[in-house]
C-alpha cells in the first residue's frame, strides 16, 4: 500500500506536458442522435483537459507533479485548481488569446460525448518544451497526451534526455500511427483508441498488436471502462476486472486511472498492483460529477484497491 506522506510525495516526480480545457458540461437524459435536439437537465463549467486532469490525479495520489501547458485569461481558474491540488504551475502560460475548451454531454448513467477545441494547447512553443524537459532528471516520468502541439518532437527530446516517456494516446487520430512508439516507457489507451491504432475490435488482440510495436519491457495498458483493464509488459500479461459502481459521470475516470497507475509504478509497485490502484481511482471518480472535482485522494484509493476485484463500491461505505 502506498503511504501518502510528505516524504513519499517528494520521492515520486511526474512531469506533465498537456492540455488545459474549460469543460462546459450539459447533463441530458440521453445523448442525442445526429440531427436531434434534446433539452439539457443542467449545465456547469469545470476545470479540465486531459493534461490538467492527469496532473491533479497524480498529485492527489501523492506524486510531486509539475506541468507545462498553455491557456488564456478565461482559463486562470484551471491553473488555480492545479495549484490547489499541489501541482507546480510555474511553466503554464496564461497569456493566450483563446483558451482550449471542451463541450461535454453527460447522459443518465454516466455515458458521455465530448467535442474539444484545442486552441491554446496547439500553440505550445518548442522553446518552452525544451526548458521544461531540461529541468527534469533522467529516469523521471514525463506524461503526454494527444491534445497538444509538438507531440513527436517532445517524445524524441525527452527520450534522448533519458526520461521515461508515457503516452496516453487520446484522443486517437491518424497521426498517432506515425509516432515512434518504441521510445515509450508506457502507453495507455482505452478500447476505442486501441482499435484506432490497430484496427482490432477485440481489445485483447489490440493489446498484442501494440505490445509488438513498442520496445521490449514497455508497459502497454488498455482500459476497459467498467470491466477494468488489461496490460502487457514483455512476455507478461496482466488483468484486473475492476470494481462495481453506480456511475453518475464517467468524465475524468480514465485520467484518474492514469494518475494513480503512474504514481504507483513510479513508487516501485508492480504492474498488477498498479492496475488495481488505477481501477480503484477510476471507479471512485465515476461517483462524482465533473473531472477534477471527481479525482480521488490516495487514502480512498488505498481502501478500494485492497478489496477483491468486482467489489461493489457501496459495500465499502
Amino acid at each position: 500500500m502506498i503511504e501518502c506522506s510528505r516524504t513519499h510525495s517528494l520521492s515520486v516526480v511526474v512531469h506533465v506536458i498537456g492540455s488545459l480545457m474549460i469543460d462546459r458540461v450539459v447533463r441530458v437524459r440521453r445523448l442525442p442522435v445526429a440531427g436531434e435536439t434534446v433539452a439539457a437537465v443542467s449545465s456547469a463549467m469545470y476545470a479540465g483537459g486531459k493534461g490538467a486532469n492527469q496532473a491533479v490525479a497524480a498529485a492527489r495520489c501523492g506524486g510531486r507533479v509539475r506541468m507545462l501547458g498553455r491557456t488564456g485569461v478565461e482559463g486562470l481558474f484551471i491553473v488555480d485548481a492545479l495549484r490547489a491540488a499541489g501541482v507546480d504551475v510555474r511553466a503554464i502560460c496564461t497569456s493566450d488569446a483563446v483558451a482550449g475548451a471542451a463541450m461535454v454531454m453527460v447522459a443518465e448513467g454516466g455515458e458521455n460525448a465530448i467535442v474539444i477545441a484545442a486552441e491554446s494547447n496547439t500553440r505550445i512553443a518548442m522553446g518552452a518544451v525544451e526548458d521544461f524537459v531540461a529541468a527534469a532528471a533522467a529516469t523521471e516520468i514525463l506524461l503526454l497526451q494527444n491534445e497538444c502541439a509538438l507531440l513527436r518532437e517532445t517524445m524524441e527530446l525527452a527520450a534522448a534526455r533519458g526520461l521515461r516517456v508515457w503516452l496516453n494516446a487520446a484522443p486517437a487520430d491518424a497521426s498517432l500511427r506515425a509516432l515512434p512508439l518504441q521510445l515509450l516507457a508506457g502507453l495507455i489507451v482505452n478500447e476505442a483508441e486501441a482499435q484506432a491504432l490497430t484496427d482490432e475490435c477485440d481489445p485483447r488482440a489490440a493489446l498484442e498488436v501494440l505490445a509488438a510495436r513498442v520496445a521490449r519491457g514497455t508497459v502497454v495498458v488498455v482500459t476497459l471502462g467498467a470491466h477494468g483493464s488489461i496490460a502487457a509488459q514483455g512476455d507478461a500479461r496482466f488483468e484486473h476486472a475492476g470494481f462495481v459502481v453506480a456511475a453518475v459521470d464517467t468524465v475524468g475516470c480514465g485520467d484518474a486511472f492514469i494518475g494513480a497507475l503512474l504514481v504507483a509504478m513510479a513508487s516501485g509497485m508492480g504492474l498488477a498492483a498498479a492496475l488495481a490502484r488505477g481501477n480503484a481511482a477510476g471507479a471512485l471518480a465515476a461517483t462524482v460529477h465533473g473531472a477534477i472535482p471527481s479525482l480521488p485522494e490516495c487514502r480512498a484509493i488505498d481502501v478500494l484497491a485492497a478489496s477483491a476485484e468486482r467489489t461493489v463500491l457501496e459495500s465499502l461505505a
